[in-house]
């Protein structure tokens, strides 16, 4: 039987008989995989390095039919020193839950799986990049790589351009900006520095020079994408 190699992160694993883990790996050209990784729990086992969450490196498989079995793993980073900030570590088990519920099995996810490392590698290195910053941008970048770009320039309801000395409101129903004129209680209300930011990060991703770590902003994003996915991610309750 054949054994491939892929690049794959870990989202996921769930402890299996005594000593085996069930693990959910995003890859770029095959989306989400499952596998086996058999004896990874037993002491000194070579498996139990690549069983955790958020494990990045070149997983090696063998399959059989349409299962998977771990055989080896040559790790790239495991982001450990995630574990030792709570806060952090939920906020990254947040962006792991968003891939999982996006990603489709055969499907390629090669933009997702960069938006996914990107996002790890900012909120375990970038110490001066608060970790709700973080997943505020990863929101938004999220959203428009599963398909639901929010529209940013022009009001979603009356096409007006947006005008931000007027005021601004995401509509979550619409999939974008609306107009000051427009705002309706349904809709959340955004400061100018808010709607900046969106559009910077939109355009340059992580690099953009804005830091915005703000919990109305994220809550506005969560609801946004949530919706699109239409599932809620529990994670989200030990946020912001």
């Amino acid at each position: 039987m054949p054994s491939e190699t892929l690049q794959a992160i870990v989202l996921r694993y769930a402890n299996y008989r005594d000593r085996d883990r069930m693990l959910t790996l995003l890859t770029p050209d095959h989306g989400r995989v499952d596998v086996l990784s058999r004896g990874c729990r037993k002491p000194n086992s070579p498996l139990m390095p690549a069983s955790e969450l958020f494990v990045h490196g070149e997983f090696v498989l063998f399959r059989n039919n349409e299962r998977f079995t771990l055989t080896s793993c040559q790790l790239t980073d495991t982001f450990y020193t995630l574990r030792l900030d709570p806060y952090r570590l939920t906020c990254a088990i947040y962006l792991l839950n968003l891939a999982q519920a996006a990603a489709q099995p055969e499907q390629g996810a090669q933009e997702l799986f960069s938006l996914l490392l990107k996002g790890l590698y900012h909120m375990t290195y970038c110490e001066s990049e608060p970790p709700l910053a973080v997943t505020n941008a990863f929101l938004l970048l999220f959203a428009a790589e599963i398909g639901y770009r929010p529209r940013m320039n022009h009001c979603v309801r009356c096409r007006e351009p947006i005008q931000l000395e007027k005021g601004a409101g995401l509509d979550i129903e619409a999939g974008g900006l609306c107009c000051g004129n427009c705002v309706r209680g349904e809709q959340y209300l955004l400061s100018a520095t808010q709607v900046e930011w969106m559009r910077e990060v939109l355009d340059k991703g992580f690099a953009a020079g804005m830091i915005i770590a703000d919990a109305s902003l994220f809550e506005a994003l969560r609801r946004y994408v949530e919706s699109r996915l239409e599932v809620t991610i529990k994670s989200s309750q030990f946020l912001p």
